[in-house]
């Protein structure tokens, strides 16, 4: 029901069942940076109208030993939606879907326990219902369960297992998890400290959550922003180089865990036969949201960009591919399973040449890029003939841009020919500088910028 310092998080990373409110928790560091948020919440099946079913037929199917029902009962009765409040009542239908089975629902009556609401505060109970609850997959419950661990709250410490929990809850998107691990690694106590692993979490946290909310910075995001900075500022270039390796090897590990897993391949359609023909009439799109997101997904499967099967959930991997089909189809990067999206993709597929990547705009002057990023110019020169161009391969690329980095002082790593959230970073704060549209990607447009504005400053 409650999260400590979880922060509504639009990668709709969590089954949206997971948890019922959100509370801000006292004394806690990451709630104090992260103030907790209302989320709605159930594991019920999708197809059957939970929350608007009458009360009496809720009721039958409660009394039937539905899980589901005895969830959406015990939600109604202790908020008072739609009959009158009764919290011990509905504490007890929570109860009983536990004891059936529900792990969402043990999460529940967790955090009861654990923040007294309804039941009387009780330590060692709400670690009791967490551990149910995480032995069914529920990330929320590992979060929690890992900071009471770490305080040795309702069970003795144990800092290790609070981290393998974190790690578990982060790989199923739980933000608040990840700033969690740059927490404990950046005071240690219940782990060692570990500054370089503390500035690869927080920029993990930065990195996400802004993809989450399509580039808006949120209370998480800038509280982890802020601690990376003045770790940062204070750690050796090789502790920055450390720092960069573990982000990327976490970010892509995260990645991984949260990309649907294969599936076998759908049965090809029956051929069309004489009588069909081809008309110009758009194709339906559905009323379900659900729907219209597998019809977003099934398209990106046949265009091989995107790997499993079609869920309706739009999670980081199907935003992820609907942003790089919408790159390459010129249009505004979203990453919204859209009707727009849909009929792109199906002109897409019928005419798989006609979409090309889009011309990079051109960079801006390099008096521009140095005006704004507050660079005074010791002398005028052009750049010099034997400047670099844009390598072939693509690790060189991004090595080059790395390279133009360091140089203007905004990246302190190693030049590695990948993209960690150390180097997305930097392109960021270069590009928020410059005036550029703030994506964090690189590309030839923004490796010409740099060389523009390097050039400006006589390298």
């Amino acid at each position: 029901m409650y999260c400590e310092g979880m922060t509504r998080n639009p990668l709709r990373l969590l089954r949206p069942a997971l948890v019922v409110a959100a509370l801000a928790s006292t004394g806690s560091a990451i709630a104090q940076n992260a103030p907790a948020v209302s989320v709605a919440a159930s594991d019920k099946p999708h197809d059957v109208a939970w929350a608007a079913m009458p009360i009496d037929e809720l009721r039958r199917r409660a009394h039937a030993n539905e899980v589901p029902a005895m969830e959406e009962l015990g939600r109604r009765l202790i908020a008072g939606t739609g009959v009158p409040r009764d919290q011990p009542t509905g504490v007890a239908w929570f109860q009983r879907a536990a004891d059936a089975g529900s792990p969402t629902a043990a999460f529940n009556v967790g955090v009861m326990y654990d923040r007294g609401f309804v039941l009387e505060r009780n330590a060692e109970k709400a670690v009791e219902w967490y551990r149910k609850a995480v032995a069914g997959g529920v990330a929320p419950a590992k979060h929690n369960l890992a900071l009471m661990l770490r305080e040795g709250r309702g069970a003795p410490q144990d800092g290790p297992k609070a981290v393998e929990l974190l790690r578990e809850a982060a790989r199923q998107g739980m933000t608040a998890s990840m700033y969690a691990l740059g927490d404990m690694y950046e005071h240690g106590g219940a782990v060692l400290k570990d500054p370089a692993a503390a500035l690869a979490w927080f920029a993990i946290t930065t990195e996400l959550e802004l993809q989450a909310n399509h580039g808006t910075d949120t209370a998480l995001s800038k509280a982890a922003q802020q601690r990376g900075e003045v770790l940062q500022r204070v750690m050796t270039g090789a502790d920055r180089e450390r720092a960069d390796t573990i982000g990327e090897t976490e970010f892509k590990q995260i990645v991984a865990a949260l990309q649907p897993k294969p599936a076998s391949p759908a049965p090809p359609p029956p051929p069309s036969t004489p009588t069909q023909t081809s008309t110009a009439a758009e194709p339906p799109w559905p009323g379900a949201p659900a729907e219209q997101v597998k019809l977003v997904q099934q398209a990106l499967i046949d265009q091989e960009r995107l790997h499993g099967k079609a869920d309706g959930v739009a999670g980081p991997a199907t935003r992820l591919a609907i942003r790089e089909f919408e790159k390459s189809a010129a249009m505004p990067s979203t990453g919204e399973p859209s009707r727009a999206v849909y009929l792109a993709l199906v002109k897409a597929r019928s005419q798989p040449d006609a979409i090309k990547p889009p011309d990079p705009p051109p960079p801006p002057t390099s008096a521009d890029v140095a005006k704004s990023m507050g660079i005074k110019s010791t002398e005028t020169k052009s750049a010099s003939a034997d400047a670099p161009s844009w390598p072939a391969k693509g690790p060189d690329q991004i090595r080059a841009i790395q390279q133009l980095l360091i140089d203007l002082k905004l990246l302190h790593a190693e030049p590695t020919g990948t993209v960690g959230p150390l180097t997305r970073r930097a392109i960021r704060t270069y590009q928020k500088k410059a005036g550029l549209k703030e994506t964090g990607e690189p590309s030839q447009a923004l490796f010409e910028s740099l060389k523009a504005a390097r050039a400006k400053l006589g390298g």
